[in-house]
């Protein structure tokens, strides 16, 4: 008998019963959407202005990040309750609608924002924390609203550590991180996606996302799965997956310094070039 034949599931605590709020759904996907449109506008703007279409392939790549979102959710016991849910597509569980304008909103239009802010050569580590903190607030004005209004809930076989509003603070980690790296990636390699490869953009949110997930959410999601777990290994896994993120963030601070450094450095030798000539 093998190991999956002897053993009947995985170790997933039941979730709690709950309905899905028509009002409130309605009224998140209604404001979800509009920011969409004013990141799709600003895509477009910038477009027209640069002649580059990346604003709009990063919305749409943030879109199908959502992908990621059921493995999420088993992993990090994210409960949305199916009674009256509208549900965007099922594969290991049904996302609901409003997960679709939230992807595209953090994956994709915040990592863009970010992107055309360090293509400025300013950056500095300072701004850089600066700038996790600002994403740290946008992700929990998404969240707390939604959590507040039972859209969907954290839950677990006994307290969810960590946890504000609802809100398991080790899940900023597991959320940043992922746009994060795949700015780093497209402000420090912009030169592997040209040609065929600028199709690959598309994905990219989806595989950073899904990496930085895994490896910030290990210890967390495997302490919240052990059946009577006491709190102090819950809280435990809660800080070494925020150590986690911690860690990756500074690595991606440095290396986006570097770059830019170097890329200063070639700016001001090409000006200097430029004024001899």
């Amino acid at each position: 008998m093998t190991m999956f034949q002897s053993k009947a599931q995985f170790n997933i605590p039941t979730p709690p019963q709950m309905v899905f709020p028509r009002t409130p759904q309605t009224v998140a996907e209604i404001v979800l959407w509009m920011v969409v449109v004013a990141f799709v506008a600003f895509a477009v703007r910038q477009w027209r202005r640069t002649g580059s279409p990346l604003g709009l392939v990063l919305l749409a790549g943030g879109g199908i990040a959502l992908f990621n979102e059921p493995l999420d959710d088993i992993l990090g016991l994210v409960h949305h309750p199916r009674p009256g849910q509208d549900v965007v597509f099922e594969t290991m569980g049904p996302i609901p609608h409003w997960g679709l304008p939230t992807y595209i909103i953090f994956f994709g239009g915040i990592a863009y924002v970010l992107l055309l802010e360090l293509r400025r050569l300013i950056f500095t580590p300072r701004a850089f924390w600066i700038g996790i903190a600002i994403t740290f607030v946008a992700d929990l004005l998404i969240e707390l609203p939604l959590l507040h209004f039972r859209l969907y809930t954290y839950f677990g076989y006994g307290q969810v550590p960590m946890s504000i509003g609802g809100f398991p603070l080790y899940w900023l980690f597991i959320n940043t991180t992922g746009p994060i790296l795949c700015v780093a990636i497209l402000f420090a390699a912009p030169g592997y996606f040209t040609g065929w490869r600028a199709a690959l953009v598309l994905f990219l949110p989806l595989v950073t996302d899904a990496g930085c997930s895994a490896a910030v959410g290990l210890p967390v999601y495997n302490a919240l799965h052990v059946p009577g777990a006491p709190a102090w290994v819950t809280w435990a896994g809660a800080f070494v997956s925020c150590a986690i993120g911690l860690a990756i963030l500074d690595a991606l601070a440095r290396w986006i310094y570097s770059h830019t450094l170097k890329m200063r450095r070639a700016a001001e030798l090409a000006d200097q070039l430029q004024e001899q000539g």
